[in-house]
């Protein structure tokens, strides 16, 4: 049995492409199915990705006025 594949397109402006480009959802691999966020364009490859920001990435800076 083939399993079926749902691809959502839309048109989004692509910065390296410099101009309105079809963009895909790539496969999930968190789960979301339909709803996720990630599309990728199909002309270049860019990708547009909304995630959870990782604490532990974060690199807080504190700078005083003078």
């Amino acid at each position: 049995m083939k399993e079926v594949v749902t691809v959502t397109e839309q048109l989004r402006f692509c910065s390296p492409c410099g101009d309105t480009r079809a963009f895909v959802m790539p496969p999930c691999q968190d789960g979301h199915d339909l709803d996720c966020l990630d599309l990728a364009c199909v002309e270049c490859g860019h990708a547009i990705t909304v995630g959870v920001l990782i604490r532990d990435a974060v690199v807080r800076v504190e700078v005083q006025a003078a």
